[in-house]
Formats: structure tokens, sequence, C-alpha cells
């Protein structure tokens, strides 16, 4: 009984949808008077996606080529008015009282005191030959310290003839400066030699105008460093302003047995009193003395 039933009311409905009709007044299915409409059946995900315009994005690549990346930045600039490098060297020589060798005998030409020939440097006076130079320079707190003329720290003056140093280097030397306190900086943050090509030089003062001396005076590990570069040093030059440990003297001779590099050694300022500054004097120059090289004292002078 219920199937037919069923049966009867399904058949009524089919003969009412036969004879009613549907107008769409103001619509448009999407086709013709004449043509069927089609319908189809999305989910929800597929809808959201079709509903979403797609877009497309379009990588590329931008070629910087080496010069493009190189700093250009001047390596007097940061000092606060425009000096030539004669200029600087000018300034500093009188703050200085050289013990040692002269930092008055600037080349006007070069910058430097017998540095710029191709097959030397020259730093506080102290004269090298060959063509890889190293400098291993106190940043320790004590270089904050004013000196004689009561205008400038040794840090400062230290820069600047630092920065001499280098520009007078030949364009095919290479150099490597390596800066200690308490741990060794390396000025370009490399195990490598740089030549000292224009554009180094400049990035020289860029980096040493970066620098804050602090902290205590430990230039071993700055040593172990230079001792590493391949090939080694023709010269080293190794500057402080304190009294180093008793054991670097004898460190250092056994670091340089083999190679037997010349160091040349720089104390600038006086570390103390009397003996402190004699205790100092002596390993200085017993550094020196052992690997052939020469030792200097640069006195802050009075006021």
């Amino acid at each position: 009984m219920g199937v037919g039933v069923s049966l009867v009311v399904h058949l009524l409905i089919m003969l009412i949808a036969a004879i009613i009709t549907i107008d769409f007044g103001y619509a448009d299915a999407g086709g013709g008077n004449t043509e069927d409409v089609d319908f189809a059946i999305l989910t929800q995900a597929e809808l959201a996606q079709m509903s979403s315009p797609k877009i497309e994005f379009e990588s590329f690549e931008i070629a910087i080529t080496p010069n493009e990346m190189v700093l250009d930045v001047d390596m007097l600039s940061d000092i606060g008015q425009d000096q030539s490098v004669k200029d600087l060297a000018d300034s500093i020589a009188p703050s200085l009282n050289p013990g040692g060798g002269s930092l008055t005998s600037i080349d006007a030409n070069t910058g430097s005191a017998g540095a710029g020939t191709g097959d030397g440097a020259s730093f506080f006076g102290l004269e090298a030959q060959g063509r890889r130079f190293a400098y291993i320079v106190d940043i320790s707190g004590s270089m904050n310290a004013l000196t004689g003329d009561g205008e400038s720290t040794r840090w400062e003056l230290t820069r600047a003839e630092l920065l001499r140093s280098i520009s007078g280097l030949d364009e095919n030397a290479d150099f490597y400066i390596v800066l200690y306190s308490s741990n060794p900086i390396s000025l370009f943050g490399t195990t490598q030699w740089v030549r000292a090509e224009p554009a180094n030089k400049r990035l020289v003062g860029s980096g040493l105008f970066g620098i804050s001396p602090a902290g205590g005076t430990k230039p071993i590990p700055a040593f172990r460093q230079v001792f590493s570069l391949e090939p080694e040093p023709d010269a080293v030059y190794f500057m402080t302003d304190g009294l180093i440990e008793n054991d670097v003297p004898a460190l250092v001779r056994q670091m340089n047995r083999s190679a037997d590099i010349p160091i040349h050694c720089i104390l600038f300022g006086e570390p103390g009193d009397l003996q402190v500054s004699k205790l100092a004097k002596n390993m200085m120059s017993t550094i020196a003395k052992h690997s052939g090289g020469k030792f200097t004292h640069i006195p802050e002078g009075r006021p």
C-alpha cells in the first residue's frame, strides 16, 4: 500500500511539472531561448578557488658587478676637516718626541717616513724592507689617555701614524692589521693578506675610525694570527703603550724561531713610573733584538 501511494504521488508531481513553465523575465541563465542550460555541482572549496583570482609572480635577478660593491670611503674624511696626508703628518709630528726614529722626516709625495718605494714601509720612524707587512697595534683602554699636548689621545696619534704608514705602501705591497686589547681584532675580519690598492687603503681609514680602545694588553693571540699568515710576513710592527706580560718576549721568540721574521717594536708613552717604564723598554727591545728588528720609544713629551 505504501509503495502504491508513493507511486501515485510521484506521478502527480511529474504531471504538474510538465504542465507548469517558469519564465525568467529579466534573468539570463546563460543560454538562448532554445538552448539547454547546464548546471554544475561544486564543493565549497572548489567554489572558493574559482572565485579567487590566481596571481602569478615573475621572479628576476639583478647582476651586481664587483665594482658596484666596493665602498668608496675617503680614509681622511672622518677626521672632521679636509686634510691631506701631508697635513696630517705635520699635525702629528710636533706632538711626538721620537726616541729611536724620526717622525718629522716625512716624504711630501708619499706622506710617510721612508715608505712608498715598493720594497719598504715605515711606522713611527722604523723602516722595514719587503712586500708584506703586518701591524700589531694596541687598542687597550690606556690608549684613551691624553698625550703631552693635552689635545690628542694616544689612540688618535697612533691611528694617524698607521694611516700614514699604510698610505705610503706601494700598490704591489700587502699588509695585515690586527688590533689587540684583551682579544685580537683583524681590521678586515680576515686572516689573509690585503693588497695595498687605493680602495683598500681608503677602507683602512673607515675601519680605524670605528674603533674605540678598551680592555687589557694581551698581544700573544694577535701574534698567533700574524704568524699563521701565508706566505709569512717580511716584517712585523708591534706597538704598545703599556707593560706587556713577562712571558711575551719568550713566547714571541718561540713562535718566530723557524721564520726569523724581524719584529720592529714601538713603545708609545710612559707605561708607569721609572721602574715600570724601564721594564717595558727592556721587554720590547728584547723582542726586537732576538728577531733582528729595531726598537723605538716615543715619549709623550710635555705640554
